[in-house]
């Protein structure tokens, strides 16, 4: 009774057995790499990207000020002193003490920001080389890719069309339990009763699924959705 669907089911077998040495094959690992690769670089010139406008908009927010402070040093420091009283000329050094400190610190910041602007921007041309690598990796590794699938093509297609010719012999209920299941990738579909239990997932049955399994040739698995058929 199960011949048929387990001849099909093998042939099957076959062409998930080429696509599996298609899946291990180095080329495409090294496209997943280089995909994987390329993302973490997008991630890192987002993280770039964001943090370079935080930093131009404090570089010029300190320049303005710089250029604020100094015209208000250069302001005080040509203005006629001769006339000042003692307290006025002592509040005069400490407004132009005052502005130096802060021209000082300005000058700091503005060159510790013109610093991180120019390791951004470093940075900036190192993800950019590292996501053009891994785009070229990719590309030469779809390429392999593509030529292997070419060269299995005739084999899964002369398969594929052995079984498309099965099917018309096949219990039309049967190929349809079969292509269900196939199609939530559980594999092998059809299993043998193996001392009483799945043959797939090794769950023990009970005695009366066992004699409900032989009177009717097969049963689906509660465990694992396979069918087991029983062979005499």
């Amino acid at each position: 009774m199960f011949e048929q669907i387990l001849a099909y089911q093998n042939l099957d077998s076959k062409i998930i057995k080429l696509k599996r040495e298609l899946e291990k094959d180095p080329a495409k690992q090294n496209i997943n790499n280089a995909m994987a690769i390329a993302k973490d670089f997008q991630n890192k010139l987002v993280e770039l990207d964001s943090f370079a406008s935080k930093t131009l908009a404090d570089f010029e927010k300190n320049k303005k000020r710089y250029a604020e402070a100094y015209k208000d040093f250069d302001k005080l420091n040509k203005q006629d002193v001769s006339n000042f009283s003692s307290d006025q000329l002592n509040e005069q050094i400490d407004k132009l003490n005052s502005l130096s400190s802060e021209l000082g610190s300005l000058e700091r910041s503005i060159s510790a920001l013109a610093d991180s602007i120019s390791n951004i921007l470093k940075n900036f041309e190192y993800c950019k080389q590292n996501i053009m690598s891994s785009k070229q990796k990719f590309m030469e590794n779809k390429q392999r890719l593509s030529q292997l699938e070419e060269k299995i093509a005739p084999q899964v297609n002369a398969i594929k069309k052995q079984m498309q010719d099965m099917e018309k012999d096949i219990d039309p209920k049967i190929l349809a339990k079969y292509k269900s299941i196939r199609q939530d990738k559980i594999f092998p579909v059809f299993v043998p009763l193996n001392n009483n239990s799945c043959g797939g997932c090794s769950m023990s049955l009970a005695s009366a699924s066992t004699s409900k399994l032989k009177d009717i040739g097969y049963l689906e698995c509660e465990q694992c959705r396979r069918y087991i058929y029983f062979e005499k």
